[in-house]
């Protein structure tokens, strides 16, 4: 009886180390991703700053925005430059 106890004892102990470093390794795997994504994050939020800035001459702003669109940034940014694009054509191309 004791023997089967310290068997028992012995297997739960093992299972219970297995799981808890599948845990950390999740978790460290689920920090590493959270840590890049928050980096991307942060350099769209800075690029896109630039892209608004209008003290920034446009044509000094065009190697942002296209980083921006290397790395997936869509949205406000992209709209805002193409309209801006589009009003800087007909004030030196009026019709």
């Amino acid at each position: 009886m004791e023997s089967t106890l310290i068997i028992v004892s012995i297997i739960a102990g093992i299972i219970g180390t297995i799981t808890g470093v599948l845990g950390l390794t999740f978790t460290v795997i689920s920090n590493k991703r959270n840590a890049q994504e928050l980096a991307r994050n942060n350099r769209l939020m800075f690029l896109s700053d630039r892209i608004f800035d209008p003290t920034i001459p446009r044509e000094l702003r065009l190697p942002f925005y296209e980083e921006y669109l290397s790395m997936g940034g869509n949205g406000t940014a992209v709209k805002f430059w193409l309209i801006e694009g589009e009003r800087e054509k007909k004030i030196q191309h009026p019709v």
